[in-house]
Order: C-alpha cells, then sequence, then structure tokens
C-alpha cells in the first residue's frame, strides 16, 4: 500500500551521508545509540568531505559521538585542534539564548551567527547538528523549542549550512500526532523517523491490513489525491499521516499494533 505514495528518501544513512544543501533534517530517537550513530555518521561524513562541522549536545551524547566518528576512523581531538570540529555544551548554549523563560532571537542570531559564520570563511561547506530544541521540549517547553526550530531555519537560510536536530520522541504514541509531530514536519525538510525503515514499513503494513483491511474504491482515492505533508519522509510515515486525517477512529488502534510489530 506504501506504493501509492510518492517516493520519498530510502534511508537515513543516504539522507545524513550525503545531504542536500542547504537542509534542516531532523531524526526521531527513542534509543540514544541510534542519536549517537546518527550524528556520528553526518560528522564523519562532513570531515571526510573537507566540511566544517559544529555540535551542540549533552556531555552524555557528545561523548557517545566522539566515540561513533573513532569507530568512523575520525579522531575528533585531531579535527577538532585543526578547527575543523567544533563541540558545544548545550545546556551552555540554552543559557545563552533563553532569557527568562523565553528564546530571545537576537541573542539566538548573535551566538549562532557568529559560529556558523566563523566556519563557513574557513571551510566551503558547515553541517550543524544540535539538540537546543530536545533539551527544551525534554524539560517540558514546546514552545520555547519550535521556536528555536524556526530561528534554526532561519541561519540555516542565512549562512547555507545543513542543519540536523535530533528529538526524543516514541513514533508510535498518538498524542505525538496531535501537535509535536506535524510541527516537526512542518519545521523541516526531512523528517527521520525510525532507525529500520524497512521493520516499520512491515509493521505499519501489516496494522493497516489487519485494522483496515485493503484499501481500495474511495479509500485509494483517497489515499492517491492526498497531498501529503511539506517534508520528505519515508512512505511509511507518510501512510501514518494520511490514515489519521482519514480514519482518525481506528488511527490509535492501528499505531498500537504497529508498535507491537515493530
Amino acid at each position: 500500500m506504501h506504493e501509492r505514495l510518492p517516493a520519498r528518501h530510502a534511508s537515513w544513512q543516504d539522507l545524513l551521508g550525503s545531504p542536500q544543501h542547504p537542509a534542516h533534517i531532523v531524526q526521531i530517537y527513542e534509543s540514544d545509540d541510534f542519536l549517537a550513530a546518527g550524528v556520528a555518521l553526518f560528522a564523519a561524513e562532513g570531515l571526510r568531505r573537507g566540511e566544517a562541522v559544529l555540535l551542540t549536545g549533552t556531555p552524555a551524547h557528545l561523548r557517545s559521538v566522539r566515540d561513533g566518528l573513532r569507530a568512523h576512523g575520525i579522531d575528533a581531538g585531531e579535527a577538532a585542534a585543526g578547527s575543523q570540529l567544533a563541540l558545544f555544551d548545550v545546556n551552555e548554549a540554552i543559557d545563552t539564548i533563553v532569557r527568562g523563560g523565553a528564546v530571545d532571537a537576537g541573542r539566538f542570531d548573535r551566538a549562532v551567527g557568529k559560529a556558523l559564520a566563523s566556519a563557513a570563511a574557513s571551510y566551503p561547506h558547515v553541517r550543524w547538528w544540535g539538540e537546543i530544541s530536545n533539551v527544551l521540549q525534554q524539560r517540558g517547553d514546546t514552545r520555547a523549542a519550535l521556536e528555536c526550530e524556526h530561528l534554526g531555519n532561519a541561519a540555516m537560510r542565512r549562512h547555507g549550512v545543513t542543519l540536523f536536530c535530533s528529538y526524543h520522541a516514541d513514533k508510535f504514541d498518538p498524542d505525538g500526532y496531535e501537535a509535536l509531530l506535524p510541527a516537526l514536519c512542518k519545521a523541516h525538510s526531512h523528517v527521520i523517523p525510525t532507525e529500520d525503515y524497512v521493520r516499520h514499513r512491515l509493521a505499519v503494513n501489516r496494522a493497516i491490513q489487519e485494522v483496515v483491511g485493503e484499501i481500495r474504491g474511495p479509500l485509494l482515492q483517497s489515499l492517491l489525491s492526498w497531498r501529503g505533508v511539506a517534508c520528505d519522509l519515508p512512505t511509511s510515515q507518510a501512510l501514518l499521516f494520511w490514515l489519521r486525517e482519514t480514519l482518525p477512529e481506528r488511527f490509535r488502534e492501528v499505531l498500537s499494533r504497529a508498535k507491537a510489530y515493530a
């Protein structure tokens, strides 16, 4: 049934290894190992291509990414000493840009703009991974998290960088589809919703087959005419967004079964 949807990126490895320039990618993760694997690949490929790489994360995540870079044959210390790689503590970044519980756009632009401009002056392209919004979201401040995404988009366009974010979330939580996941799709050009695209596709298709049955007749016409979401994401995830709009009364059961199968 996923073949009825437009073709999307085939794997997160290809997307993070050779992203479009510019692009704003978001990774939905539940496992810290998946976060580290994604960021390490994103950073390692950038460093190999002679690009500047900026990483803004928690100390624990940055340590895991450094280990991941080592597995890719990259010496993070050497890259940092040569100014090609820069690591920033996300909590310090948040303390800089958040004042009185609100994001200060001027402080964000000055802090981010200075780092990006400095990197862009010395290297042909810049890759930036950050989890400022992720940490704000985990603190319960969704509004500030999404505001940082919009400011990040502006910085991406201004400096021509490739921006990569990570969010901790349960991709099978129906409440996430009420606000967070649609908002992330609007704020990003590409969404990585899962580590294993094939398993996700099989789980979603099986759940829909059992709960909804074969998609045909008016349902098929609805799927074929659906405009989809603005971001690029795997077809199985797009199918879930379509189902939520078309058959909201079946949506929670489909997600529950898909989660069990995945």
